[in-house]
Parts: C-alpha cells; sequence; structure tokens
C-alpha cells in the first residue's frame, strides 16, 4: 500500500507563527485542502505550527494518567452523558456490535464544558501539568483549526470566506461541544479476543478532525474502491480528515471517509503502546448545518430550505451520538 495514498499540504506560508499569508497562498493550500478532501476525505499538513517537542512533552504528562492505577483513574472517569473524563479498555465499540468486543484503548475527553472546569475536575494529582498542558494543546488546536477552515473556505470559492470560522466561534466554550481527546492504546493481552480491535470502523459526527499521532501505525483508510489503506504516520504533520458534518453542509462535496484502528502484525509479540491526540472541531451549538451555502458563483448556491427545517449542530449531534459511540455500561 502507497504511503502517498493520503497527500501532503504545506502550511508553511500559514502556520500559527505567521500572521499573515499572501492570498495566491491561501488560495493554493485551499485547493489542495478541497482536492484531497473531496477525493479521499484525508490530507497530512507539514509546517502547521505545533512542534513534536511540543507534543513530545505533552503525551509525557498524559502517560502519567493513562498508566496509573485503574482505581486512580476510575476516580475521573466519564459519568453519564457527559463527555469529559476517563474511558476504560473496552468501554466503547464504535462497530456498535454487542456481539465483538470493545475497543481496545484508552481514552480522556476534554469540552468546552470543562475547559475553565474546577480543578478537581482534573487529574493533577496523578499526573502533575495534565490541565495546563491539555488547555494549552487545544488553545493551539483551536488556531489551527481556525486557519484550516478559512483556506477550506477559500478553495470552496465560498462567498464569505470566513464562514466557517464565524461558524466555530465558540470552539473551547460551554456553547459548542468540540472536543480534545487524549488516546491511549495499551500493550496487548496474550489472551486477546478473537476479532479485536484498537478502535473499530467509523467515521466522525465532526466538520474536521485534527490527528496527531505517533510513530507505530494502525490506522486505516477506506479507500474508493472499498480497501483499506494504512495512513502511516508521517513525522512533523498532522492528519486531518472531514466528518459527517461538513460532509453533509457541502452536499457530499467533501467525504467523510470510514476508518479504524487494527491491531499491527507484531504488535501483540511486541507489547506496543500506541498514542494519538485528537481534536474533534464541531460547530457552535447554534449553528445551522444543513442551511446551503453560498458560493461566489451564483450559479452553485442552492435553493434554501424552509426555516422550520433548519438542524443546528447541537440537534445533529443529540441525534448522532447515541449511534456513533455504543458504551458497555449502562450509563443513565
Amino acid at each position: 500500500m502507497s504511503d502517498n495514498y493520503i497527500p501532503v499540504v504545506d502550511f508553511e506560508a500559514y502556520n500559527l507563527e505567521r500572521k499573515e499569508c499572501l492570498q495566491e497562498d491561501l488560495t493554493k493550500i485551499g485547493k489542495q485542502l478541497v482536492d484531497a478532501f473531496s477525493n479521499i476525505g484525508f490530507v497530512y499538513i507539514k509546517n502547521h505550527g505545533i512542534s513534536e517537542s511540543y507534543l513530545k512533552n505533552l503525551e509525557t504528562v498524559t502517560e502519567r494518567f493513562f498508566t496509573s492505577p485503574d482505581e486512580e483513574k476510575q476516580r475521573y472517569a466519564r459519568m453519564g452523558r457527559k463527555t469529559f473524563g476517563w474511558i476504560g479498555i473496552g468501554k466503547e465499540n464504535a462497530r456498535a456490535d454487542p456481539s465483538l468486543p470493545g475497543d481496545y484503548k484508552e481514552a480522556f475527553n476534554i469540552d468546552g464544558n470543562l475547559f475553565t472546569g474546577n480543578k478537581s475536575d482534573w487529574p493533577d494529582d496523578i499526573a502533575p501539568g495534565f490541565s495546563c498542558g491539555i488547555k494549552d494543546f487545544m488553545e493551539r488546536a483551536r488556531k489551527l483549526s481556525f486557519r484550516i477552515l478559512h483556506a477550506l473556505a477559500i478553495g470552496l470559492e465560498l462567498k464569505d470566506e470566513f464562514f466557517f470560522q464565524k461558524c466555530h466561534i465558540k470552539i473551547n466554550t460551554s456553547k459548542n461541544p468540540t472536543t480534545a481527546r487524549s488516546l491511549y492504546y495499551p500493550p496487548l493481552p496474550d489472551d486477546l479476543l478473537p476479532n479485536q480491535m484498537r478502535l473499530g470502523d467509523h467515521c466522525d459526527n465532526t466538520s474536521i478532525s485534527l490527528v496527531f499521532q505517533d510513530d507505530v501505525g494502525g490506522l486505516q483508510v477506506l479507500r474508493a474502491d472499498r480497501v483499506f489503506a494504512d495512513a502511516t504516520p508521517i513525522k512533523g504533520t498532522v492528519l486531518v480528515n472531514i466528518g459527517d458534518i461538513l460532509q453533509h453542509w457541502t452536499n457530499h462535496k467533501l467525504l467523510s471517509t470510514i476508518h479504524r484502528v487494527i491491531i499491527k502484525q507484531g504488535e501483540l509479540r511486541n507489547k506496543l503502546v500506541r498514542r494519538s491526540l485528537v481534536y474533534f472541531v464541531i460547530p457552535d451549538d447554534d449553528a445551522f448545518i444543513n442551511k446551503p451555502l453560498v458560493y461566489k458563483d451564483e450559479s452553485l448556491n442552492e435553493v434554501n430550505i424552509e426555516p422550520h427545517k433548519l438542524i443546528t449542530a447541537k440537534d445533529w449531534l443529540m441525534e448522532k451520538f447515541a449511534g456513533y459511540w455504543n458504551f458497555t455500561e449502562d450509563e443513565d
């Protein structure tokens, strides 16, 4: 499987260290993003402005939490229908099939509701620096997401090039469900269950998702020919994919692609640990995600739907969320 199946877009002209970007560079980047998201749904972005050393330091902080005893982590477990908190091995089943084993991974979710939450909500006692590290990452990821959404609007030739940014302006607040997720895939046991996966086949319920993965690999993307291709880690890049919300919003001009994390050959024998940090970008609660986009070329504009049929991002997620993640425990 070719490592070049997913294209690489260079953000050097518009990375987080630059205040401005020339219009011609923005247009070029935007067109490359649209081309990738229209055909594959995924793209690697290099020179994005979040350094490898920064991510490595954050990984060290989060690993302190995940390698703590389960009884310690349980004090910070995700409860009820809240997003925030720790999720243990097998507690999620992305394939939503109770006959199959749950995903062999752990996760810690952080959303806008507790971005400024109480100190006691954060596991800083067992992982010092966890809260400030994750909060800082979420701010950097928000800024990078805004640049991606800006370039994407230009690539799509929307009339308002800041339209997507405006619909995500409340990110990292209680009015927006955008979520950071620290993922930890521990060493596999010798008695691994049949059909076990790290993370089952799924699409994201997002606008875009930013995936910072380590070099272990295992992530696969479903190609148009219905064959899974490896999303081989590329040093210094962030892997970005389109989610169901933006696919719907663009009337399927952009593709939300099925992906998964498999157990690679030799992983069981070598007791490898896989880590990733994902930023799931979702529109503001009150953003209408089925209202037709307005293009510079008016011939591309669709007929506006009736106001009473408009759907907000919050409504969309309330309908989709339960079916997307199938928790194996009763959380009511």
